[in-house]
């Protein structure tokens, strides 16, 4: 039996907790005054993806005609990397204005489900990598929302793989641009050559990747629903938490918000297969500068592609208008690899380039309140390119 003295320390206990550990994505949007709705949206290879919105303050109608924003996570991230960090991409957006949409990728915590497969008990499930979300997530999530909001165009922000499977689509299919007001690019990837993440080394020099689908294990680092354990650990052991930050995603520089990283980390990771992974390890390998589709070897490429290699995007094909948001210390999409990018996509298609001096691979959402002043020249640029006809293709 529990003495009121237990329930007294237990409810001390729960009271110092950030309550934004605690809450759902929508639950967080109601307590900062924000409405909230959630889409599903079935690609046609089957995949159903929810797509999160943020139409306006809560309680209030919806104004007719506001600009539209789609946001797209990065790798093993998910919907929420928008919104919980203090200030946050996706409520400034609103602010601004705008009527803010988030994607989920196929196989993240928010996106699991399928017309035909069981993400538990079906590997099948699992046989995909960015190519297949730049192939089928991007061309249905996109003319869904502008279908839903009756607009023409909307811009698209995409962060890391988010920007890589917006490059990967347009790539093979210019016309798409048409649909977009402006694409800006957070921590924009193409090539990962230069990568310097842990995560990357330990699996590119350790078959860990291979000994996972050997176990029959699919799924990599996939959001086991537990809150409080990472908010635990970052809030008493921060260097813990600096270390797992580092591993998975990119070293913590003094530009983080690192007093609200417990909250954020309470709520990731999203999750993603071993087979995308996988694919990011390929990167990590190729001797020459270029962007491909996963190589399942020659067989597998035969069934797959029709030819013995792994086609290649063409990156000169992309079209803009695209801005560009990198990192002087992001170690994933490295300065030189970003220097790559932005001398192989037409440089008329670049409309605005910018290196933030400080900045890592997770600044551009998890910014300090001083470091995410950038943001504004993000609206900025998306409030510019919003009656844009320039760049029709």
């Amino acid at each position: 039996m529990i003495s009121w003295v237990n329930y007294v320390l237990l409810f001390l206990y729960v009271s110092a907790i950030d309550p934004d550990a605690l809450r759902t994505f929508s639950e967080v949007c109601s307590a900062h005054g924000y409405g909230f709705e959630a889409h599903n949206v079935t690609t046609s290879d089957g995949y159903i993806l929810t797509l999160f919105r943020i139409p306006g303050k809560k309680n209030q109608p919806l104004t007719p005609g506001k600009p539209v924003v789609f946001l797209q996570h990065g790798l093993i991230d998910l919907a929420d990397t928008w919104i919980m960090n203090e200030p946050c991409p996706a409520f400034m957006f609103s602010d601004a204005g705008y009527d803010v949409w988030m994607g989920n990728s196929r196989g993240s915590y928010h996106s699991l489900g399928h017309v035909k497969w069981n993400y538990k008990t079906d590997p099948q499930y699992w046989q995909f990598t960015w190519q297949h979300m730049a192939d089928y997530d991007t061309p249905a999530v996109i003319p869904f929302v502008l279908q839903y909001t009756g607009q023409a165009k909307l811009v698209y922000g995409g962060h890391s793989q988010g920007s890589l499977q917006m490059f990967a689509h347009l790539a093979s299919n210019p016309s798409f641009m048409n649909n977009l007001h402006l694409f800006i690019a957070f921590g924009p990837v193409g090539t990962i050559r230069h990568v310097d993440i842990p995560l990357f080394k330990i699996i590119k020099e350790i078959p860990i990747i291979k000994a996972l689908e050997d176990a029959g294990v699919y799924e990599f680092l996939p959001n086991h629903h537990d809150n409080l354990l990472f908010y635990e650990i970052c809030s008493k052991f921060g260097v813990v938490c600096d270390d797992a930050i580092g591993i998975i995603a990119d070293q913590q520089v003094e530009n983080d918000n690192l007093e609200r990283f417990p909250v954020i980390l309470a709520h990731e990771t999203g999750g993603t297969s071993t087979l995308n992974m996988e694919h990011f390890q390929q990167m990590t390998d190729y001797l020459s500068y270029k962007v491909q589709k996963f190589d399942y070897g020659k067989v597998g490429n035969m069934a797959n592609y029709g030819t013995e290699k792994a086609p290649e995007y063409d990156f000169t094909k992309i079209p803009g208008p695209i801005a560009l948001f990198s990192g002087s210390a992001d170690r994933l999409a490295d300065p030189t690899d970003v220097a790559w990018l932005e001398n192989t996509i037409p440089a008329s298609s670049i409309v605005f380039k910018d290196e933030e001096n400080g900045f890592g691979h997770l600044t551009y959402m998890w910014g300090n309140p001083t470091s995410m002043q950038y943001f504004a020249q993000v609206i900025t640029l998306a409030n510019q390119y919003q009656s844009s006809l320039e760049f029709l293709v």
